[in-house]
């Protein structure tokens, strides 16, 4: 049993995909192949089967992997002890981040982790919630930072940290006739014609899953470009909700205002995600550990 052996059959369970994991471990598709049935043999079990779902851990399979991520995790602290002041953390880390996020927190937490490590090679897919908790469960991104509904239940298949919760506010343009209010009613929030943000035609929004619990709302845009976002607010064509903490972002634009929501408080929680399948290495960790500085002082609700 070789080492390697152990990351190839980890890399496996967090992604489903056997060509996916050899993409991510830097080898070709057969010499992954060949890694894993060697240790089958060597093992004398089967350590994965064929689904409609992808590759898919047996039952003895699944003790396997779970025994490998302990045996990784121990060696990763051993690497951090012996690394510790002697030599940089090198490697890439794929992040799948919340717009609202990349914009605000994610800027100081890049900044500040690639000083620190300027050997890391960080990735940042931005896009909607959901659409990036499903890149993080497909094995596509490590982690993610994300916006969900307070209380709502947490997926089997993913480890979920609250970083800070948060409530909506409605963001409408500077000429709107409700700027100058400072709050509106809920009903009335809803019937603005709105912008949602989707991501690859997705239309399953963590926010449309938030507003259809309170009626019917008037979506007339669904975009995935931030900056166009932003500008249909400010030309009055449209209005949207985002998250509190962002009241700042927007004001300093000069043509958004947000406005609270009068009669209802829409919670929302701002969490890191990631799979249970999936090894977390020490800058892994370490951007986390950012990510959280930076989200400290962003409580609005408790």
């Amino acid at each position: 049993m070789r080492l390697e052996q152990l990351y190839h059959i980890v890399a496996i369970a967090q992604t489903g995909s056997i060509s996916t994991a050899a993409e991510r471990s830097y080898i070709s598709q057969p010499a992954l192949s060949s890694s894993v049935s060697k240790l089958e043999v060597e093992l004398g079990i089967l350590l994965f089967k064929r689904t409609n779902q992808g590759v898919q851990p047996t039952d003895i399979g699944q003790a396997v992997i779970q025994k490998a991520m302990e045996a990784i995790d121990l060696l990763e602290d051993i690497k951090a002890l012996a690394e510790e002041n002697t030599q940089a953390m090198t490697g890439s880390i794929h992040l799948a981040v919340e717009p609202f996020i990349s914009n605000t927190i994610m800027v100081n937490a890049l900044t500040t982790f690639k000083y620190r490590h300027p050997g890391v090679n960080v990735l940042m897919k931005v896009g909607e919630s959901n659409n990036n908790l499903r890149d993080i469960a497909a094995g596509k991104a490590d982690f993610g930072v994300v916006m969900k509904t307070c209380g709502q239940p947490e997926e089997k298949d993913l480890c979920i940290k609250e970083l800070f919760r948060d409530r909506l506010v409605l963001l409408v343009s500077k000429d709107s006739e409700s700027a100058g209010r400072g709050a509106v009613p809920l009903q009335e929030a809803l019937a603005q014609p709105l912008v949602l943000y989707n991501t690859e035609f997705a239309t399953d929004c963590w926010v449309s899953e938030l507003l259809q619990k309170h009626g019917d709302y008037n979506v007339a845009y669904r975009l995935d470009s931030f900056p166009m976002l932003e500008n249909v607010i400010g030309q009055n064509l449209c209005a949207a909700f985002a998250p509190k903490f962002m009241s700042d972002y927007f004001l300093n634009k000069g043509s958004i205002v947000p406005l609270d929501i009068a009669d209802t408080e829409l919670d929302v929680s701002i969490v890191l995600a990631w799979t249970k399948r999936h090894h977390l290495s020490l800058m892994e960790k370490e951007m986390m550990e950012t990510i959280k500085s930076f989200s400290s002082m962003l409580q609005f609700i408790g």
